[in-house]
């Protein structure tokens, strides 16, 4: 990957060394006065941006432009760059016994003429400085150059007494975050060739037929019943663990009845899978306007083999997906990529060109689905319809989220 560095800080220079990304340095020229009342974390984004922009406008052949903006805030209040060692002093003092804030804002913007723009924020607090060692750090010159007065990886490192956060936010450039940022954008460009959907939450409203040949099997042992938002939590990743799962919830925690309940919960749900289970709004129309975009279609779910090529023919047909693969015995199960590999080897089979893991949309709605898709390498899609929260989503490492089918065509 190669950027260029719409800043002149050689610490950021530095932080982009350390994560192999290469770079260029145009130093932007553009103004840096933010209306008084504006948040920190507003203001190092605006920043970030109008120096990313700046640099963009003038380049006449388009790379990616990284600009980068740090400010130190105590009660709400911006520190920035001191005008002179008076003003580095008095910053000093101000921070001494106080936990003070440090937020930088990044923003990105792709050659395409994609952007993100966001901001870390980490806490910092001092050991108090005498004032004597607030004149000798000051007499050092280093300082002048920093909001807030100080270089957190510089000389003042002896008076930190403990940071909440990504150290390299107060350094000047959160890499961790940027890279994820990077890679995401770099995912949601690469051209999309096939679409993979998890079944239950995520193509099919299934939570009755699975809510209701659970309780069958609980009620054989005198346990249950729980309701469908209990079983959206049981559900998810695989047969075995749902009744391992609810077993539990009952009060079985040695999983006394697991191989007895696990044989009963599989003979009940092979008759009564398809109870009530209906696509989703939109997802009809979905799957047609990929097809006719020449997009490959494949269905990847921990629900056992048969019962899932059963239920996706029943609500949509053969042959309307390409590949379909449930849980089969002996192969791993998600969060296991190696589903989406062998779905792609299957892929190949019939495709002149190399189908790689970027090409592939991958949708779903619970946090092991979100793990599956970035653990093979795909753009992933968090669907709000389904049966997690979109906390759970977003901490898995979503590429996006979408409330309606059809948004997805976005990323197409």
């Amino acid at each position: 990957m190669h950027v260029i560095l719409a800043s002149a800080s050689p610490r950021r220079r530095e932080l982009l060394e350390q994560i192999g990304v290469k770079y260029e340095v145009k130093v932007s020229a553009a103004d840096e006065t933010i209306a008084m009342g504006t948040k920190p974390w507003e203001a190092v984004e605006e920043l970030s941006f109008r120096k990313a922009m700046a640099v963009w406008k003038e380049l006449s052949e388009k790379e990616t432009v990284i600009g980068a903006d740090t400010v130190v805030a105590i009660s709400g209040k911006i520190l920035g760059k001191p005008s002179g060692p008076e003003e580095a002093a008095e910053m000093l003092r101000q921070l001494q016994g106080r936990e003070h804030c440090v937020y930088t804002g990044v923003t990105i913007l792709t050659k395409e003429g994609r952007r993100k723009t966001f901001h870390e924020e980490t806490k910092v607090v001092f050991t108090p400085m005498s004032e004597a060692e607030i004149r000798a750090y000051v007499a050092t010159g280093d300082p002048l150059d920093k909001a807030g007065a100080y270089g957190i990886q510089g000389e003042c490192a002896k008076y930190v007494k403990c940071i909440s956060g990504d150290y390299n936010t107060v350094v000047g450039l959160p890499v961790g975050r940027l890279y994820q940022e990077l890679a995401r954008l770099s995912r949601e460009a690469a051209k999309k060739r096939v679409a993979i959907f998890d079944l239950d939450g995520t193509l099919s409203d299934s939570i009755h037929s699975m809510t209701f040949s659970g309780n069958e099997c609980l009620k054989a042992f005198g346990y249950g019943p729980f309701g469908e938002e209990d079983y959206k939590y049981f559900v998810g990743d695989g047969a075995a663990n749902l009744v391992k799962r609810a077993l539990k919830a009952s009060g079985d925690e040695t999983l006394t009845h697991f191989e007895e309940a696990f044989r009963l919960y599989r003979e009940i749900f092979a008759i009564h899978c398809m109870d009530e289970v209906r696509p989703y709004d939109g997802m009809q129309e979905l799957l047609k306007e990929l097809r006719s975009r020449g997009i490959r279609l494949a269905v990847l779910s921990n629900k056992p083999h048969q019962e899932t090529i059963r239920v996706v023919e029943t609500l949509f047909g053969k042959g309307v997906f390409d590949v379909i693969r449930g849980q089969v015995d002996g192969q791993p199960i998600k969060p296991s990529p190696d589903g989406v590999f062998r779905i792609l080897e299957q892929l190949r089979g019939t495709e002149e060109e190399t189908i790689q893991p970027e090409n592939v949309l991958y949708f779903g709605d619970t946090g092991t689905d979100m793990l599956t898709g970035r653990g093979a390498g795909a753009f992933v899609l968090g669907v709000l319809w389904g049966f997690r929260k979109r906390e759970e989503l977003e901490e898995s490492g979503a590429d996006a989220l979408i409330s309606h089918p059809l948004e997805a065509l976005q990323y197409v």
